[in-house]
C-alpha cells in the first residue's frame, strides 16, 4: 500500500506549483490523506503473464447498489472511458497464456497416434474412482474403445445428445490429464470427438462445459484474491456473483462431470453439492485456493489443446473471458463482425 501527501493550502485549490492529488481530500481546510492502493496481484495466479489489474482496477464493490432493482451486492464496473480498451487488453493476455501452455503441453506428445479397434481406453483405477457415482458415465463399457466405435456408426460416424456419457468420459480424462488417450480419441477416424463438445436438448451438456465451468472459476477467485477489503468478515459472501458461481460451479444436472473438481473443493467429494452457505470456505486455506486455480488452469489449457486437436472452429478465447465477465458483473460486451457471417464478443 502506498500512501500519497500532497501540500494543499486551501480548499479544492492547490499552492502554485503544487500539484493536487486525487488522494488529497479537503474539509473546512483540514488536510486529509487517504491511503491508496494498487491490487495485490502477487497472489493471483499467472500475474507475470496476465494483466489481471486490467479487469481488477474496473470493478468496484458496491452494497445494496441503488441504481439496481432489486438492489444487489455485487462487484460493478466503474464505467471509466477506457474500460474496453483495458478489459480487452485483459482478455488478449488471458488468451496467449492459455494457448501459450498449451501449445506447450502439446509438444510433449507425439504428433500421431495410431487408431486402435479395441482395447481399455483409461485405466481400471480411474474407473474404480468414478463408476460407483450416481448415474455414471464411467462405466465398464465406456472404458472400452469398441464401445465409442460401436455407438459412433458409420457412413459417416456421429454422436448426437445419446452419446452425452461419453462426453462426460472427455470431461472426466482431461480433470484426470489422460491428454495421451484423449489425443488418441481427436485422431481416431471412426470417433467423432468434436461431435460431443457442444451437445444440447435444451440444456447444453457437450465437454465444452469443462472450459466453461474453469473459466468462471478461474477469473472470479482471482479477482476475489484481488480485494482483500472484501475479506473481512466474509464480506465476499454476500456478493451475487459469489452466490451464483458457487452454485453454477457445483449443482447437479444431466451429464455434469464438469463439476466434479469444483464439488470436491467446495464439498469435499465428487459427488455431494448442496447449499451455498454449506460449502467450504474458498479463503480459508490460501494453499488450498491456489492449488485450486492452477487445476482450473490446467483444465482451461488441456481443453484448449484438445479442441485444437479436434478441429473445433471458432475457438475464440478473447470472445469467452469477454462473455464471462459480462455474465458475471455485467461488463458491457458488443459483437464485432470479423468478416462475411462472422461475428465475436469483444468488451465494449
Amino acid at each position: 500500500m502506498t500512501v500519497t501527501l500532497t501540500a494543499c493550502r486551501t480548499p479544492g485549490r492547490a499552492s502554485e506549483g503544487v500539484r493536487v492529488s486525487p488522494n488529497c481530500l479537503h474539509k473546512f481546510g483540514v488536510l486529509i490523506v487517504k491511503a491508496s492502493s494498487q491490487p495485490p496481484t502477487s497472489d493471483m495466479h499467472q500475474s507475470h503473464n496476465i494483466a489481471w489489474d486490467s479487469l481488477t482496477t474496473n470493478l468496484t464493490f458496491i452494497s445494496e447498489n441503488p441504481a439496481i432493482t432489486p438492489r444487489r451486492t455485487d462487484l460493478f464496473p466503474r464505467g471509466l472511458s477506457s474500460q474496453a480498451n483495458s478489459l480487452n487488453h485483459f482478455a488478449r493476455t488471458i488468451a496467449t497464456t492459455i494457448r501459450t501452455f498449451s501449445d506447450t503441453e502439446r509438444a510433449k506428445y507425439p504428433a500421431h497416434y495410431e487408431a486402435p479397434l479395441q482395447g481399455k481406453l483409461f485405466p481400471d483405477d480411474i474407473l474404480s474412482r468414478y463408476c460407483d457415482l450416481p448415474f455414471a458415465s464411467v462405466t465398464p463399457k465406456s472404458q472400452l474403445i469398441e464401445n465409442w466405435i460401436e455407438r459412433a456408426g458409420s457412413n459417416p460416424p456421429s454422436y448426437g445428445t445419446g452419446q452425452g456419457d461419453l462426453a462426460d468420459v472427455v470431461k472426466v480424462l482431461l480433470a484426470e490429464n489422460q491428454l495421451d488417450r484423449l489425443l488418441m480419441l481427436a485422431q481416431h477416424p471412426q470417433v467423432p470427438l468434436h461431435e460431443l463438445h457442444w451437445l444440447s436438448w435444451g440444456h447444453s451438456f457437450g465437454w465444452d462445459h469443462t472450459m466453461q465451468w474453469a473459466l468462471e472459476a478461474y477469473i472470479f477467485f482471482n479477482v476475489l484474491l484481488s480485494k482483500p477489503e472484501l475479506h473481512v468478515d466474509g464480506r465476499y459472501k454476500s456478493m451475487s456473483s459469489y452466490q451464483s458461481v458457487v452454485r453454477k460451479l457445483t449443482y447437479s444436472t444431466d451429464y455434469d462431470a464438469q463439476t466434479f473438481p469444483h464439488r470436491d473443493f467446495f464439498f469435499g467429494a465428487l459427488d455431494h453439492t448442496g447449499p451455498v452457505d454449506k460449502a467450504a470456505d474458498p479463503l480459508a486455506d490460501p494453499n488450498k485456493l491456489q492449488e485450486y486455480l492452477k487445476m482450473c488452469f490446467r483444465l482451461l489449457y488441456r481443453y484448449d489443446m484438445l479442441a485444437q486437436e479436434c478441429g473445433v472452429v471458432r475457438l475464440d478465447w478473447e470472445g469467452n473471458v469477454a462473455f464471462t465477465v459480462g455474465c458475471l458483473w455485467k461488463a458491457k460486451t458488443d459483437y464485432v463482425e470479423t468478416g462475411k457471417d462472422s461475428w465475436v464478443t469483444r468488451f465494449a
